[in-house]
């Protein structure tokens, strides 16, 4: 029956339908088919997998991302960004880098940073001399970051499921994901070079100071958030909803958000919502099917006797990941191979926290890797852009988040400085 249960799962993912479909699907065929299972089970699984507090996370980080693209946050963070990067050879492109490292601080969403500066970038990229699938690599690329740079919803999921201090992962996460922008701005600035795009005139200290005053509601947001969760003011969930009011209040106090804006940012942080949250009830599902059938012992046991090494089982885990992320969305990778991955780390002795920042590159990887990477056929739809266009631009940009962790993986401090630094 397990081996009816995956082929079910691949055929219908190859077929193209959604994952938690996939899942769903053959996840109860195979209770159904089995003898001392009760069907009752895939209700048991699924409302124990969404009761939590920590994942009510998600809608409220959602909410504040709609928010924050309503009421022109994303807007003045770009010309903040553009004030301070734009003079520089390729600065659009360095910009839209740049403006994705500080959304990262705010939204915790990928896709949601990703239609934000499609929308209002990726025009503007292509007429600046850019190709159009180099301009859609530029925009996904910065948008990506946000899974990395706290505060992030696939952190957040990813500690529930590990039972990981939040703060921690939080604080691991800032260095790599700074790593990756710098990278990705070279990366930028050698394909303006090399094409010629023109360089703009540098607007003056004036500008950067008059931009910045424009942004400054924008930039306390994330301070607010990350501090309150390291200095134990508030949860993650808490800090989601003090997102909320703050970008609330703004928009009120800036007349920038009527009431037509609230009710879209209601609706469109309750679809972005519901995604997720059925992968992670109906995830649980087969991650109890792989359980009883033992496969998660089988690989534990695989990986215990043939990975001897922190870095050959580091390297393993990223293979892994960056394979599964060609066709199966983060969400998924860490609800299924997380109950598998953290007790092998375990009993290994391996650093967990470590362990954790490569498994969350790893992912952000897979979000750029086409055909299924999440971030890409996000940007795609934005101008109808064929992934195909966008498939060989992104690889300068996969090869960057691969460098970084392959730094993680042979270097413990690169991981853990930061947090020991905080008091973790």
């Amino acid at each position: 029956m397990l081996w009816l249960a995956l082929i079910i799962f691949i055929v219908l993912l190859i077929l193209g339908a959604p994952v938690y479909l996939c899942m769903g699907l053959s996840s109860a065929i195979w209770i159904f088919a089995s003898q001392g299972v009760p069907g009752l089970v895939i209700a048991q699984k699924m409302y124990t997998a969404t009761d939590s507090f920590a994942l009510m996370a998600i809608p409220f980080f959602m909410f504040a991302g709609q928010l924050m693209e309503r009421t022109g946050i994303t807007e003045s963070i770009v010309d903040f960004a553009n004030s301070l990067v734009g003079h520089i050879r390729g600065g659009l492109a360095l910009t839209c880098e740049l403006a994705g490292m500080l959304m990262g601080g705010i939204s915790g969403s990928g896709n949601a940073d990703c239609s934000a500066l499609g929308s209002m970038l990726l025009s503007a990229l292509q007429k600046s001399g850019y190709d159009e699938g180099f301009a859609c690599a530029v925009v996904a690329s910065s948008a990506n970051l946000a899974p990395i740079i706290p505060p992030s919803i696939i952190m957040i999921l990813y500690c529930n499921a590990a039972g990981l201090n939040i703060g921690e992962l939080f604080m691991a996460g800032f260095v790599p994901g700074i790593s990756c922008g710098i990278l990705y701005m070279l990366v930028c600035y050698h394909y303006a070079k090399k094409h010629g795009i023109e360089i703009t005139k540098f607007r003056g200290i004036g500008y950067v100071w008059k931009t910045f005053k424009k942004a400054i509601f924008a930039l306390v947001m994330p301070l607010i958030i990350i501090g309150g969760i390291l200095f134990g003011i508030f949860t993650a969930t808490e800090a989601g909803v003090a997102a909320c009011v703050y970008g609330l209040a703004y928009g009120l106090v800036t007349r920038k958000l009527n009431g037509k804006d609230l009710v879209e940012s209601l609706r469109g942080a309750v679809i972005s919502t519901a995604s997720p949250v059925a992968l992670i009830a109906i995830s649980s599902m087969f991650s109890y099917v792989l359980s009883r059938e033992g496969v998660t012992s089988l690989i534990a046991q695989f990986c215990v006797a043939n990975l001897h090494s922190q870095i050959g089982m580091f390297l393993f885990i990223v293979l892994v990941c960056i394979i599964l992320g060609c066709f199966v969305d983060g969400t998924a990778i860490i609800l299924l191979m997380t109950p598998i991955l953290i007790p092998v780390i375990q009993q290994m002795g391996f650093n967990q926290l470590q362990f954790s920042i490569i498994f969350m590159m790893a992912i952000m990887c897979g979000g750029l890797t086409p055909p299924v990477g999440a971030t890409i056929f996000v940007i795609s739809g934005v101008q109808n852009t064929p992934i195909s266009k966008i498939s060989k631009p992104i690889l300068p940009f996969v090869g960057c988040v691969i460098v970084v962790t392959l730094l993680l993986c042979v270097s413990t401090p690169y991981a853990t400085f930061l947090p020991k630094l905080m008091g973790y």
